[in-house]
């Protein structure tokens, strides 16, 4: 039995950014200095921007284009958790939760679950079918600090305000998975999916697996068409920190995706520096050992199972990567050029229902 997964890589360019910061920096010689995200490797930093930010911009483009509804977050004293309904808010089934609610005493001591305005009781939490990497820098060495004051319209006498940040202009490569057979699945009981409450107010949706009677489905349609929202939202990409000052443009500029049999994310790394450190490679020799691995899992209908697309002159060395894709084993075999990055995630959306019909109950 397959446990079929869409995943991808993709390569977004940070062009004079600052997409995600980690607050004041100690020590400093101005106050007011904001520092980036940065991963340290020996004298090496490598810029990136979280996992949680790359979800939320995820989201949010989702909720603008795609009409999704965003699941209403209740705070409590040390926590905060969505709706937890994966049903009504395609948002809590994607991306999962974690719905902890407040316990009380009861008269003897034991502890009650507080009953919301719902009536739903008890923890649920569910495990994201979406997971994705960070987006980390290809380029080490590439934050630069940008000292400014602010001294609009002060008074003559007045001291200027310093302040520093600090931006970085670099490629960012990242990876997901999104595991077809755990969208719109839903296993009732504590510490599962759902509660008993949400099953009973939403029966007319759901539908009740033939070997498991505490195992729900939602309609195939709503499960494609909600993977299909996903993969397409991920070639609108917008978000990030500072953009006022430090605009740019978080959707893909080269991406690789496709189906796969199994829970791996392989596509992993597969972009490098060139030989002067200032440009981006596809490093073809770790994609075709990749490839040589995973090409009987590979999850094809008609035509190849991957999709390529990429922008022009992104790569340094996009010739070399067109012919090996064109002429090359096992290139040739695996991959089509889809055009843009946006062309290839939509063929890859349009690949989701046959592979529903093929691989997914």
């Amino acid at each position: 039995m397959a446990y079929p997964v869409l995943t991808g890589s993709v390569l977004v360019e940070a062009n004079g950014a600052a997409l995600n910061n980690a607050g004041l920096a100690e020590g400093a010689r101005v106050e007011n200095r904001v520092v980036v995200k940065q991963i340290r490797l020996g004298r090496l930093r490598f810029p990136y921007v979280s996992g949680q930010a790359w979800r939320r911009w995820w989201r949010e483009v989702l909720y603008s284009d795609f009409g999704w509804t965003p699941s209403e977050v209740i705070r409590q004293a040390k926590s905060a958790y969505t709706k937890g309904n994966p049903i009504a808010h395609e948002e809590d089934d994607l991306f999962g939760y974690m719905a902890a609610r407040k316990r009380r005493r009861g008269r003897r001591g034991a502890e009650e679950s507080e009953e919301t305005a719902e009536g739903v009781t008890g923890t649920n939490r569910r495990i994201s079918p979406l997971k994705n990497s960070l987006l980390i820098s290809v380029l080490p060495n590439v934050i630069t600090s940008d000292f400014g004051h602010f001294s609009r319209n002060l008074p003559p006498d007045a001291d200027i305000i310093p302040f520093e940040a600090e931006h970085y202009t670099t490629y960012l490569q990242g990876v997901f998975t999104i595991s077809l057979s755990d969208v719109g699945r839903f296993v009732v009981g504590e510490m599962a999916d759902l509660s008993d409450e949400i099953v009973n107010a939403h029966r007319d949706r759901l539908e009740q697996d033939p070997n498991n009677d505490r195992t729900y489905w939602l309609p195939k349609e709503e499960r494609i068409r909600r993977v299909q929202d996903v993969i397409k939202a991920l070639g609108r990409l917008r978000g990030g920190a500072h953009l006022a000052r430090n605009l740019s443009d978080v959707t893909p500029m080269v991406v690789l995706v496709g189906f796969l049999d199994g829970g791996n994310a392989p596509f992993q790394r597969l972009f490098d520096p060139d030989e002067n450190n200032e440009r981006v490679r596809l490093n073809l020799k770790r994609l075709k050992s990749v490839l040589s691995d995973y090409k009987d899992r590979l999850l094809g209908g008609e035509g190849k199972p991957l999709f390529f697309g990429y922008r022009p002159t992104v790569l340094a060395n996009e010739e070399e990567v067109l012919a090996a894709f064109q002429n090359e084993a096992p290139f040739n075999e695996c991959i089509e050029i889809a055009g843009t990055p946006q062309q290839a995630l939509e063929r890859a959306a349009a690949m989701v229902p046959k592979t529903f019909e093929k691989y997914v109950s």
